[in-house]
């Protein structure tokens, strides 16, 4: 279903979408009369609308349901900064995948800078209306010692130089999963990382992974232990 991001959303029978947002449903997107219209707060409220009018600057809606969608699982990521391409991907794909923390951290091995806060607002925004997300993750930059590791009960490295696996996961365990950037971590950083006695370092056995491809293959492992 087509979704709209509206930050202040709040539960009421009919709703009014200017500006920007209307801009893109009309003129880009092209919505008619009569469709209906998903609006997502990025904090749980889900609100299936239909469209009883429009015009060139504004979408006008009826409410027809809405939920609260629950908070099965916590996951964050905590992400060694990759190239610009990669870095865009990987956010993408942590709104799909459902994480509710991404730490960005300037790694010793990441070369290039972050993001605007726009920009990277903008990608957040983009990636949960086209999946339905019912969250928007918060973005934090942080070094790795700035991340609260005693806060998780399971962290997941992503690490191709070290050889042991995750544990069972448990639902209601925040857990928090650690992929780096292109030429992986320093020395330095991995003694630091697995000193927390929470790490446990997932090492596939497969060619070295990209890093968009190593945050989703992470979420995968992490969720698929989830369902078991």
């Amino acid at each position: 279903m087509r979704a709209s991001f509206q930050k202040n959303l709040l539960l009421q029978e009919n709703y009014q979408i200017k500006g920007e947002s209307a801009h893109h449903l009309v003129n880009v997107v092209r919505i008619e009369a009569g469709e209906e219209i998903l609006l997502l707060n990025g904090r749980g409220l889900k609100v299936k609308t239909k469209v009883s009018s429009l015009s060139k600057k504004e979408v006008n809606l009826e409410k027809l349901e809405h939920s609260e969608a629950p908070e099965r699982f916590h996951m964050d990521l905590a992400l060694g900064v990759p190239k610009k391409e990669a870095l865009e991907l990987s956010l993408k794909q942590a709104v799909e995948l459902g994480f509710r923390k991404i730490f960005l951290v300037r790694s010793q091995y990441s070369q290039t800078r972050l993001p605007e806060a726009d920009r990277i607002e903008s990608l957040l925004i983009s990636a949960l209306e086209q999946s339905n997300s019912a969250y928007l993750p918060e973005i934090i930059s942080a070094s790795w010692s700035e991340i609260p590791a005693q806060d998780y009960a399971q962290i997941v490295m992503m690490d191709s130089q070290n050889e042991t696996g995750p544990k069972k996961a448990s639902t209601g365990s925040p857990i928090l999963l650690i992929v780096g950037p292109e030429g992986g971590f320093s020395p330095e950083e991995s003694l630091f990382l697995h000193k927390w006695p929470q790490t446990k370092i997932l090492n596939l056995p497969t060619p070295i992974l990209r890093t968009p491809t190593a945050v989703a293959t992470g979420a995968g492992i992490i969720l698929g232990s989830l369902l078991d």
